[in-house]
Parts: structure tokens; C-alpha cells; sequence
């Protein structure tokens, strides 16, 4: 596996790209430019439907979100209609 394949992204500072082959399946999905983001205890939910207790943001590839801040590795995980992302390595 190539890293445009790993599961992994990098964060710095709360900041990450999604890998171009996520960002175009959900861009697929979407139909009106919106996906929607759920923060749960230690996971990221983005999804191009409504998903319960989400807030709703333009679809982009790069995000920023604070309960990420001293992760320096995360975790991306492809659902079809969602993508659930979660830290695997820390800042100490």
C-alpha cells in the first residue's frame, strides 16, 4: 500500500486534508454542496446526509477540528456515505 492509499492523515493543530479518493467519493454523494459533521467523544463523523446532532458545512477537503488539536496522526475510515475520522497518535 502507497500512501495515497494508507488510512492516515496527517493533523497538525486540529487541521487535515482528507485524501483525494475520500474527498470524491463524498463529492459523489453530495447533492447540494453541504456535508454534515458530527463530534462525538473521540470520533469525527462527516457525511453527505443529515446525521442527528450534525452541523451542516460546505463540502471541502481540508477541515479543522479542535478535538484534534495534539493529534498528530489520524485515522480515516470510508462508510460509502460517511467517513468517520479518529486520532491514533498524540502530542505528549
Amino acid at each position: 500500500m502507497d500512501a495515497k492509499d494508507s488510512p492516515f492523515v496527517v493533523c497538525h493543530n486540529g487541521v487535515f486534508i482528507l485524501p483525494a479518493q475520500l474527498y470524491e467519493a463524498l463529492s459523489a454523494q453530495v447533492t447540494n454542496g453541504f456535508v454534515y459533521l458530527r463530534e462525538d467523544e473521540d470520533t469525527l463523523t462527516i457525511s453527505a446526509t443529515r446525521i442527528a446532532g450534525g452541523h451542516r458545512r460546505v463540502l471541502n477537503s481540508r477541515y479543522r477540528t479542535p478535538m484534534f488539536r495534539n493529534a498528530t496522526c489520524l485515522a480515516i475510515v470510508d462508510y460509502r456515505e460517511s467517513v468517520r475520522v479518529m486520532g491514533v497518535e498524540w502530542r505528549p
